[in-house]
């Protein structure tokens, strides 16, 4: 039989470590045609996966905010 790959502990921190390091990324350039989907007022910089699935546009002070909360509850 063969053996099966394990998505273990060790996996889920990489992950986790590589989200946290996009979402602090310094990216200022606006994504043509997104609004930032938190505050409905200024263009969005980033895509982050959406609560309902999918994905949402995010603006640079509230994806920096989302990273600090993140980072809080980490």
């Amino acid at each position: 039989m063969g053996e099966q790959k394990r998505t273990g502990p060790r996996r889920v921190g990489m992950i986790r470590r590589h989200w946290r390091e996009w979402l602090s990324e310094d990216t200022t350039a606006p994504l043509p045609g997104y609004l930032c989907e938190q505050c409905l007022d200024a263009p969005a910089v980033v895509l982050v996966p959406a609560p309902g699935g999918g994905e949402m546009g995010l603006c640079q002070a509230c994806q920096q905010h989302q990273a600090a909360a993140r980072a809080e509850g980490a």
